[in-house]
């Protein structure tokens, strides 16, 4: 190795991949640390460094050209931090990328000030020995509980059906009609379907035309046969 080889990087690159796309706040991260060498590495090990910051703009003052003037600065401060470790030492050569699981807790945290932002982050380190560490870091994607979407129940066979759908006792939240199996329900009504009845007219009673003994309505005035007036 030459002289100044401990300060040049080895090659090679370390990255995380989660088990799913999101997390609700306060559950578990899991997830793997995945490291990739194109070069023997002898590595000291592999950690993980979670850490949740607030970050906020700040207005400071600065000297420049001999005046003074204020810049707005970003400020980090550290509202959570852990560290744990994934893997002790083990050694690398080049070849496809190895995987390493892990499982961390990261609690909840609420911005301390009015439009400071929260970050959740992970930080995957291997140590190198003699070398200078090859590091990844990605952002955690929390949302709040009971933002995710509700698992739906399932029939036999793998085919989803929502909540409440199915037989009595074959999915919780199936509420069937009371009636349902009693003795009746189901049957057609009496007259269900059938054409609505027309009232029967009123018969007016008929008479003789006194001129053409045609008949007629008794209350009518001509005669429709002859035309007579009655």
């Amino acid at each position: 190795m030459g002289l100044f080889n401990h300060l040049i990087p080895p090659k090679g690159k370390i990255w995380i991949t989660f088990d799913k796309a999101t997390f609700q706040e306060g559950e578990a991260v899991v997830g793997k640390v995945n490291v990739e060498a194109h070069e023997y590495i002898q590595g000291q090990g592999i950690k993980l460094e979670a850490r949740v910051f607030e970050t906020y703009q700040e207005p400071v003052w600065v000297t420049i050209n001999n005046a003074r003037v204020q810049e707005m600065h970003r400020v980090e401060n550290v509202l959570y931090s852990q560290d744990v470790q994934v893997t002790g030492p083990s050694d690398f050569g080049d070849g496809p990328a190895q995987t390493f699981p892990f499982s961390v807790g990261m609690p909840p945290c609420r911005a301390t000030r009015g439009g400071a932002a929260v970050e959740n982050s992970l930080k995957a380190i291997l140590q190198c020995k003699g070398r200078p560490h090859l590091q990844g870091a990605t952002q955690v994607p929390f949302v709040p509980p009971g933002s995710m979407a509700q698992q739906m129940g399932y029939m036999q066979g793998g085919y989803p059906v929502p909540q409440g759908y199915g037989q009595p006792g074959y999915n919780p939240g199936y509420n069937p009609n009371p009636g349902y199996s009693q003795p009746g329900y189901g049957q057609q009504m009496p007259g269900y379907g059938m054409p609505p009845q027309q009232m029967p007219q009123q018969q007016v009673a008929q008479v003789r035309c006194k001129y053409c003994t045609g008949l007629m309505n008794a209350n009518a005035s001509t005669c429709p046969n002859c035309g007579a007036h009655q």
